[in-house]
Formats: structure tokens, sequence, C-alpha cells
């Protein structure tokens, strides 16, 4: 079945060499591969193509005599057969095949060497298990059928590979209706990669399609010797199993090598020589002999040997590892060979610890990818053997690796088991819980995140680690403000706290990273001109110490934090690109997704919706392929900011409502009121004031504590918006108002754009058309110099109101607007709050509410007690009492239902 390449490497290297190895492990085909190749080579050869089999020879002195049987000679009494057998083959042209050597290895090669001393004109073709060792032999190591690749689930795409169609053809002779259909077409993919293609593997597990479905037939496969035993009667003895296949070669080993391969079984996967020297050295093997046992193994076709990055790799099929493994209980001491691969993965990752965070991570990504499947077998053992302290150490040596790879949920998982496996009393637990806190955040669940790093806190300092209190004070509020599980205040001081800790014991990775994380967020009472430039210290330093993997980090939050909100589009470009760039070389999946969410972001905000979408649809699709769930999460809001920018309302609300969903599946509140500010703008454009006013109302609450500029600020001119089409047109300016402070506070350029075009409306609603023009003449400016556009809503409510600011005959409209223009953006916010006060607010009626007394009445119309109330704006319950008094006399109401009852006409 299909060798069409092997058939024609090995007739050309017969044209070369005189003796011609086929080499492999038992049943991958060697036998078949040389009947074949006798059929189509007998024409070269003008005295013909001779066979011999000799596994059924057990005495290697009938060696000789089974090959001159095949050629009619008997001993001459003067000379023994050996030399007759010369004598006789030394003219001849032919090719003579020599099937299955290993056994009789030596006896084969004294007669090849013999034959081929005197006979230049003979050629011969042996197949083997090991090498012939005879001068001139030519080895050609036969591989498995070629298998379908994990990807390939269609009946099409797997039946093309030879593996599959052997499989077929075989499961055909048992079962003769039988097809690889769609359905089970994944499962014979995985029949074929588990037996590596070997074709007598293949052939035995398709007999038993007589009585199991290839599905069952995959699953059996961790038992493949009792499953694999339906083997031709009529066959040689070691191929009517599986099982008895591996032992021929097994038996043919001596003691030492029968320790090396089953030591070697240890291994995952491929491992190199200084693995080997570690784990298979021990009793009975000393280090100086492992290269030769190796060796030994490569030539007997029991490891396999490949080349990556200039290193030889040694790789067991699954079906010898699977053998070898058991026979390790029988000849050694599991837990000894195990505990040494353990101790050699625990000093490969110290080794790598530094690598991976310098300049150059490239290569200890690669090789730490290699060596995956062992270092998860090495936690695995240390887990189960109680060395949970060692998955500790390896996780944190290697952590960037797996952030690089995405594998966050995976690598949390071995850490909640390392942990469960440590006394409750242990140091080491804090260690554990503060690296699977940011882990576990990534990975999709933001409140259990924070609550590893809450629990990992007070036991860091009760212990007196302060390396891992340091960590895990910036964890808990980095994982903190994303799950919207704590104050402002909170994440305020860990930050502070956990910078200022890891810079007191020289803990300079860690600091930075609080300095990163830090810089992103919005913070009470800081600038975010002083938080951005935290970000841009940090992303000094880091390129300062050459810290390849957290640079391309802080790049991607500092163009993030370019857009919004300094509106600063080309810087953030900028930054995003270079940050996209190394993350591309580095295969840094989460950060790849999340520039292009940045450079999508950069789009959205000037407009050019056709690189918004394709870097957002992008971005997406590497979040969703990597099974990054945070960045799923993180994809869909730019997704639908996009979408209200660019797509009709109903498009605007399905993204908005997808990037909800999937924020409530994270555990994000941020994000979670970052959607519902989106779906109530899109109910106002659909003219919902309902549905809007509720939306709303859910992303104030949400984005208040803890705060998020971007959120709160917008929604609060939402808002503004909603009250002025209800002619509330001084609750409507509070609101304007009180976005434009959130938003002035921390600098969000276009958020201070979009408030000042708000007050624009609302100056024109009152009648006031001049400041409303100079308002919209400095936003002019502004999005000229920055290339911000605006969104639907405010673009409509800005034309209207240049309409109508016209239609109120204002004089001198250019020149109030060419005024406007003559301001930069914080003249005109310094402008727009002039005369702000008290004077447009009348002293009765629901225009007559402060803010906060506002705040009181929605929550009471939602039912909620003064306590939850209170709760929820982090006020006391005398507070929200104070404030239930001045809502009644205002709204001319007595007590708590007739207000509920007042609310609910309203709306």
């Amino acid at each position: 079945m299909g060798r069409v390449q092997e058939r024609s490497e090995v007739a050309d290297l017969l044209e070369e060499a005189r003796l011609v190895t086929l080499l492999g492990a038992g049943g991958c085909g060697k036998t078949r591969l040389a009947i074949e190749l006798a059929g189509e080579l007998a024409s070269r050869f003008s005295d013909g193509v001779y066979w011999v089999d000799l596994g059924s020879l057990s005495v290697p002195s009938t060696v000789a005599s089974s090959v001159a049987a095949v050629f009619g000679i008997r001993e001459r009494s003067s000379e023994g057969l050996l030399d007759t057998l010369v004598d006789h083959l030394e003219e001849r042209h032919l090719l003579l095949i020599l099937d299955n050597c290993e056994h009789l290895v030596e006896a084969c090669a004294e007669i090849v060497a013999a034959l081929l001393g005197r006979s230049s004109d003979l050629r011969i073709l042996a197949t083997s298990r090991e090498p012939l060792a005879v001068r001139g032999e030519t080895g050609y190591v036969l591989p498995g059928l070629a298998t379908p690749p994990p990807n390939i689930l269609s009946r099409a795409s797997v039946g093309e590979t030879d593996a599959a169609r052997l499989f077929e053809q075989r499961a055909r002779q048992v079962r003769s209706g039988f097809r690889i259909t769609d359905s089970d077409a994944g499962a014979v993919g995985r029949i074929c990669r588990r037996l590596d293609g070997i074709p007598l593997a293949l052939e035995l597990a398709a007999a038993r399609v007589r009585v199991l479905s290839p599905q069952q037939i995959a699953d059996g496969l961790d038992d493949r010797f009792r499953l694999l035993t339906a083997g031709a009667r009529d066959g040689p003895v070691r191929q009517r199993t599986l099982e008895e296949s591996v032992q021929w070669s097994y038996d043919l080993l001596d003691v030492p090598q029968q320790r090396a391969l089953t030591r070697a079984s240890v291994f995952a996967s491929g491992f190199g020589l200084d693995a080997a020297e570690r784990v298979l050295a021990g009793a009975d093997v000393a280090v100086p002999d492992v290269l030769d046992l190796i060796t030994d193994l490569v030539d007997r076709c029991l490891l396999q040997v490949t080349e990556r990055g200039g290193q030889a790799r040694y790789r067991m099929l699954e079906t010898i590892r699977v053998y070898a493994r058991h026979r390790l209980i029988e000849i050694d001491d599991p837990t000894q060979v195990r505990d040494r691969h353990l101790d050699h993965f625990v000093v490969l990752a110290r080794e790598a610890q530094p690598g991976l965070l310098g300049p150059e991570p490239d290569p200890w990504i690669e090789r730490l990818g290699m060596e995956l499947d062992d270092l998860r077998a090495a936690m695995d053992w240390a887990v189960a053997s109680g060395r949970g302290l060692e998955v500790l150490d390896i996780a944190e040596a290697t952590f960037n690796f797996w952030m690089v790879r995405g594998l966050y949920v995976e690598m949390s998982r071995r850490l909640h088991d390392a942990v469960r496996a440590l006394r409750t009393d242990d140091a080491g637990r804090a260690r554990g819980l503060m690296a699977a806190s940011l882990l576990t955040m990534m990975g999709g669940d933001h409140p259990a995140g924070h609550a590893l790093a809450d629990e990992a806190v007070p036991l860091a300092r009760a212990h007196g680690d302060d390396p891992t209190l340091a960590r895990a004070l910036i964890y808990r509020a980095w994982c903190g403000a994303l799950s919207g599980d704590t104050t402002s205040e909170r994440i305020a001081a860990d930050m502070e706290a956990g910078i200022a800790l890891a810079e007191q014991i020289d803990e300079h990775e860690t600091r930075l990273r609080g300095m990163m994380f830090s810089g992103t967020l919005d913070v009470p009472g800081r600038s975010f001109a002083d938080g951005h430039r935290l970000l841009e210290q940090a992303v000094d330093e880091m390129e300062r110490a050459r810290f390849t993997y957290l640079l391309v980090i802080a790049r991607t939050f500092l163009g993030d934090r370019c857009v919004r909100p300094a509106g600063d589009l080309d810087r953030a470009r900028e930054h995003a690109e270079t940050a996209l760039a190394v993350g591309r070389r580095l295969g840094l999946r989460s950060f790849i997704s999340t520039a292009l969410g940045v450079l999508g972001g950069a789009a959205v905000f000037g407009g050019d919706e056709h690189s918004a979408r394709e870097h957002l649809a992008e971005a997406l699709e590497v979040a969703e392929h990597s099974g990054l769930r945070t960045d799923v999460m993180v994809a869909r809001d730019w997704i639908a900011l996009a979408a209200d920018r660019f797509d009709t309302p109903p498009e605007a609300r399905a993204a908005a409502e997808a990037a909800l969903a999937t924020a409530r599946e994270v555990g994000s509140r941020p994000f979670e009121a970052s959607a519902e500010r989106l779906l109530g703008v899109v109910a106002l454009r659909e003219e919902r004031p309902g549905a809007a006013r509720e939306h709303l109302s859910r992303a104030r609450d949400g984005s208040s504590e803890p705060h998020n500029v971007f959120t709160l600020g917008r929604s609060l001119l939402a808002l503004a918006h909603l009250a002025a089409g209800n002619d509330e047109l001084a609750h409507a300016r509070e609101l304007a108002h009180e976005g434009l402070d959130v938003l002035a506070e921390h600098q969000d350029r276009p958020g201070m754009a979009d408030a000042l075009e708000t007050l624009a409306v609302l100056h024109v609603a009152w009648g006031q058309p001049e400041p409303a023009l100079r308002l919209v003449g400095a936003t002019e400016r502004f999005r000229a110099e920055t290339g911000i556009g605006r969104f639907p809503l405010e673009a409509a409510t800005v034309a209207r109101c240049l309409d109508d600011a016209g239609r109120l005959g204002a004089d001198q409209s250019d020149v109030s607007r060419q005024q406007g223009a003559a301001m930069l953006l914080d003249e005109a916010v310094t402008y727009a709050r002039r005369g702000r006060g008290e004077r447009n607010r009348p002293s009765t009626g629901w225009d007559s509410l402060t803010p906060a007394e506002r705040d009181v009445a929605r929550l009471v119309a939602r039912g909620c007690s003064n306590t939850e109330i209170g709760e929820q704006l982090f006020i006391s319950v005398n507070t929200v009492k104070t404030h239930l008094s001045h809502v009644y006399a205002k709204v001319q109401v007595e007590g708590r239902a007739a207000l509920v009852a007042e609310a609910a006409r309203r709306d």
C-alpha cells in the first residue's frame, strides 16, 4: 500500500550499493517492500532474484544451508558449504534477498561479507531490525505509513493517506461493506496516528472491525496488547499479536540494553542525550555507557533519531513505549526512574528561566515546546508521588512559556492539583495560589483568579514569603480590576504595596509587572498622565533590561491606552505594530490577539472601516482558535464598538449582545458594563428609551466601582442624551457635566470631545447657540488634528445641533465656530464649565435632584433596600436615608411606595 517513494529510493540505492539493508521496527513492512522490489527489479538482473526467509530459523549454522538450498547447492566433500556457495555465485549477476536477519545477524553478516568479497555483480537486499554491520552496507530506515494530521476529520482527506487506506482495505476483508465515513474518519485517523502508521498494527486493528466500531478500537488502544491479537493463523508467530512482534525485538537485547529501553519509556516524547544520561544512568548503567546503549537501540530500530536545533533527538514509537513501560515494572524500580525524570525537568526549567525573561527567548520557547509532553509527565508524577513543590518550581521557572503558548487553563489546573497535594500549612501553597491566580484569570475565569490571589496574600504574609507576597498583591489588584470584585481604593493600595515591596526586595521583574499593570488602570485621584508615565517608565526599563516577553505585553497595553483615553492613534499603531511583530515571532498567541485588537480599535476611532474589520476579525479568530476566553472577550468588545461605529443598529445590537454574553461567561463586570453601554446606545439610536435607560443604568453601576473611565463617562453622556430626549434638560446638563468631569479627570480626550458636543446640543436646547458653536468649533479642531471621528449617535446629534443653531439665527455663527477652533481641548473644557451651578436646576421635581439623589431614587424604584443601596453606592445607610428624605421633598411624594409609583409613571 503506497510506498512509491520508498520503492524508488531503495531501487536507486541498489544501483550504487552492493548491500542495502531495510531497517525498521517489527511489522513496519520491510518484508512487503522487499517483495515488491523483487518483482520490480527482476528484469535488471540477468541471473534473476532469489529470496531466502530466515524468520523460522533459530540456529546460526543453518543460515548458509538455507541460502544454498535456494540455489540447489550441496556441500562438496573437499570444501565447506559457504565456500561452495561463494564459488557458485562468484560470476552471477543476481539479487539475493535475505529476509528477517535480526536474530541471526552475526551469521548473516559472515555470509554476506564472504559473498560480496568474491562477487562484483552480486547485489544483496536484507531486511532486519538492526544493521548487519558489514563494510559497504547502506541502511534504509523504513518509516511507518503516512498518517492523517490531527485536524483532518473528513472521509476524503483521511482516506487519502496510506495508513488509512491500508486500514480500510484490511477492514473490508473482515467486513465487506466497511467504508470510512465522515462520522468515523476522526477515529480512523486517531488509530493510524497512535499506531504510528505501522502496517502490522494497522492490520491487527482492522481485524477488530468485525466486532468493534473504529471509535471503540481507537478508545481501546490504551490496552493495545490485549486488543490487537487477531493476526493470521498462517503467519509467523511473532506477527500474530502486536505484543509478540515487539517481544521478538526485546528478547534480542542484552540486559543493559533492556534496562536502557525500559527506562527510556518514561519519556513521553522525544529526548536528547543530556536527558538520557540523567534518566537512563543508575543501577547497572553508568553515565559513560548511555551513548553506546542509545546507539544500540537506534541500530535495532527501537529508537528513532531526528535532529532539531542542531541536536540529536531520540523518539520511541508509542507501541514500543507501552511495551517497555510494562517491562520496566518487572526489571527495574519505576519510582526511581520517574524521580530521575522529574529531577531532570526541574533542572531544565531552572536553566530556562533567565532565557525566557531575557532578550532572546525564542530558543528556550522552542526547546520547551519540544519538551512539553515530558514537562507535563514530570508534573503529573510530582503530584502523584507527593512532590507538589516541584510542580511549583517548574511552573514558576517556565511561567512565561505557558503564557506564550496560551496554556493558561492547563497550567492553572496543574497548580491547583499541586496545591491540593500540599499540607494546609505548607509555605508553598501561597506560591501555587499566586501563580494560579493570573493563569486562571487569563484562562477566562476572572472571579476565581481574584479569589486565588486573595487567598495567597495572607498565606504569603504569614510565612514571610515577600517575593510571593509582592506578586500576589499585584495579581490581586489586576484580577480584581478585571473581575470587578473589589474597589478602586483596594486596587490602588494593593498595586502600590506590591510594587513598593518588589522594589524593596529587589524583585525587578515583579516590580516592572506591577508598574505595567498599574499604568493601565483608572486610579481615582491619579491623572491619566501620571499613569501613562508609569507605563512608559516600565517600557523604558524593560527595554534596558531587554525583557522581550514583558515588552510585548507592555507595548500592547501602551498602545491600548494611546487609543483610549489618550486619542493618539499614530502612537497607538506604532506600539501595537511593534508588539505584534515580536508576538508573531515568539508565537505569543494571546498578545497577538490583543495587539490586533488595539490596531482594530485605532482604526475604529479613526474611521477606517476596512482596517478595523480586518484586524478585529483576525484578533477574534486567533483568540477562538487558541481557546483564550479572556482574549475572545476583549476582541468581542472591540468588535461591538466597531459595530456601533460602522453598522446598522440591529447589527450593532447583535455584536454587543455577543460581547455581553462572553463577558458574563468570563465573569468580568467591567466588560459587562462596556457591552451594556453599547446596548444602551443602540437602544437610543433605535428610539427605545426604556431599554436604553435600563442598559445605561447597568453600565453606569458596573463602571462606577471599580472605576472605568471609558465606560462610566460615556454612559453618563448617553444618559444625558436620553434625558434631553425626555425634555429633562437640567438633568441632562448635570449628567453631561458629570460625564465631562469623569472623562476630563483622566484625560480621556476622545471622551472629552464627546462630552463637549453633548453640552453643545444642550446649549442649543436652552436657546444658547453661540456657546454651542464655540464648543463644536473646539471639537472639530481636535478631531481634525487627531483623526478621531464621531460615532453615529454623536454625529447625528451634532448635525441636529448645528441645524438648530442656524434656525435660532445665531449671530456671526462662523465667528463663534472660529473662536471655538482657537481653543485647545482643555481650554474648551474650562470654557464649558463656566457658570455651571445650580441656576439651571429647578427647586422641585425630578430635574431638581442631584446625581446622588437620582442614584438613590433609581435603586429604590428597582426594589432595593436601604442596605442594598448603600452597598451598591458605597455609602452608609444613614446617608441613604438623608438622600431619600430630600428626594421625597423635591418630588413631592410621601414614602417609598409613592416614589416607586411615580418613577414607574415617568418611565
